[in-house]
């Protein structure tokens, strides 16, 4: 199951990323969704992971998220908003999604 958060506003975006959080259902900044693993999914995260950090989720983390859906910054910050995963943590985290979520609930 994918988990997505987003890490950054809609001042500039475009029409088709604002119509794609509101399908995800994510209108502020630190929000998350769970989604199931499949393609018409992963092209919703790919128009959107500029905004985003992305991942497989593990049992515990789902179980978080389905409790707390709005989540708080992370303690310790990020590395960066506008760097992707590795430098930063926009687009696919990977298994690290879950250690950024950890650090938000």
């Amino acid at each position: 199951m994918y988990v997505i958060v987003r890490l950054r506003g809609e001042i500039g975006t475009s029409k088709k990323v604002e119509d794609t959080f509101q399908m995800l259902r994510m209108k502020k900044i630190y929000s998350a969704a769970l989604l199931e693993e499949n393609a018409v999914n992963l092209g919703m995260i790919m128009k959107v992971t500029s905004f985003v950090a992305w991942g497989t989720a593990d049992e515990h983390t789902i179980k978080a998220i389905e409790k707390k859906k709005n989540l708080k910054p992370p303690k310790g910050g990020l590395k960066s908003k506008k760097l992707h995963f590795p430098r930063g943590n926009l687009g696919n985290n990977g298994d690290k999604i879950n250690e950024l979520i950890k650090k938000m609930i």
